[in-house]
């Protein structure tokens, strides 16, 4: 008998953020497919753990910077358990360059990550998508913030959210296209103390996020029958204090 259970496949879902999604969309009941690129152990673990805690989960694998990848992993997904229901594009890489430093090569690694791959993961999910589904882009508070280091970041999550709320009037009424722009969750490693104090003077709730508070939003915008083409802001209110 074929399970009705829903299917979500979770880009970059094996650590940080990702895999925060993942777990949540387990509890719900998923039936999860873990993408990675160069974090396979880890969503290999993962995928593990859920199976071990009575869930069902499966890996795929592919480098998003590569131009083929995203039909061949949405395929994938697809073949795992005879479906896909909702496409959760997190993965991401972030390039930090001074803008008289930044090269070709930085620009396009990072729009190649961040806004290509969204883009045609989400075209290759429509198309297995027959009976409807959901895509929720994680986006970045980068994208509505003026961060010079950032600037190649920052314009491709700014894209991003373009192709989300584009998607949403091209895919409506069939699929649900929405966006969650976090602020600062999961403090990269480089990010030293007086760094984040510096940053949370901005933050209104004073204190960062978690990998949970965005999964929580993904797991709202999934089960939100009449939203699509939003944003939604998890980032403390910092967007409303500058």
């Amino acid at each position: 008998m074929t399970s009705t259970a829903r299917v979500t496949l979770v880009t970059g879902g094996a650590r940080r953020v990702g895999a925060a999604i993942v777990r949540a969309c387990a509890a719900d009941g998923d039936r999860v497919v873990i993408h990675a690129s160069s974090s396979r152990d880890e969503a290999e673990t993962l995928a593990g753990e859920l199976r071990a805690n009575g869930g069902h989960a499966a890996t795929v694998f592919g480098d998003l910077s590569d131009a083929s990848t995203p039909d061949r992993i949405v395929k994938e997904a697809y073949a795992a358990f005879g479906r896909l229901d909702v496409l959760v594009n997190s993965a991401a890489n972030f390039v930090r360059v001074a803008p008289m430093d930044i090269t070709p090569d930085d620009w396009d690694r990072s729009f190649a990550v961040n806004t290509r791959a969204p883009f045609f993961m989400a075209q290759a999910a429509a198309r297995v998508m027959p009976n409807g589904g959901v895509i929720v882009n994680i986006a970045d508070h980068a994208a509505f913030e003026t961060m010079p280091r950032m600037i190649a970041h920052g314009a491709a999550k700014y894209a991003l959210v373009h192709i989300t709320r584009t998607l949403a009037r091209a895919l409506a009424p069939r699929i649900r296209v929405n966006a969650i722009a976090p602020g600062l969750v999961e403090a990269p490693a480089d990010f030293d103390d007086e760094s984040e104090a510096k940053f949370l003077r901005d933050v209104p709730l004073g204190r960062t996020g978690s990998g949970s508070d965005v999964a929580q939003a993904v797991r709202w915008l999934i089960s939100a029958e009449y939203v699509t083409g939003a944003v939604i802001p998890v980032d403390g209110g910092r967007g409303v204090a500058r």
